[in-house]
């Protein structure tokens, strides 16, 4: 079965380049700029809130933040 857990670091660059590529054919020059800044914004913010330990992982009992 598939896991995202389990994908390696050159799993994860073909991932990655993969869809890059795809989304790429399909939008236009503003529309990849602006979807680069979302998804970096993105994964800003997944990495900050997973420094802070508010993951949803069942074995946490840490308080999550409310919104």
């Amino acid at each position: 079965m598939f896991s995202i857990k389990n994908l390696n670091s050159c799993e994860w660059i073909a991932l990655a380049s993969s869809l890059a590529i795809s989304i790429g054919k399909n939008v236009t020059a503003d529309e990849a700029g602006i979807l680069s800044n979302f998804f970096s914004a993105l994964g800003d913010n997944l990495g900050i809130l997973s420094s802070k330990g508010t993951s949803n992982d069942a074995s946490s009992n840490k308080e999550k933040p409310s919104f």
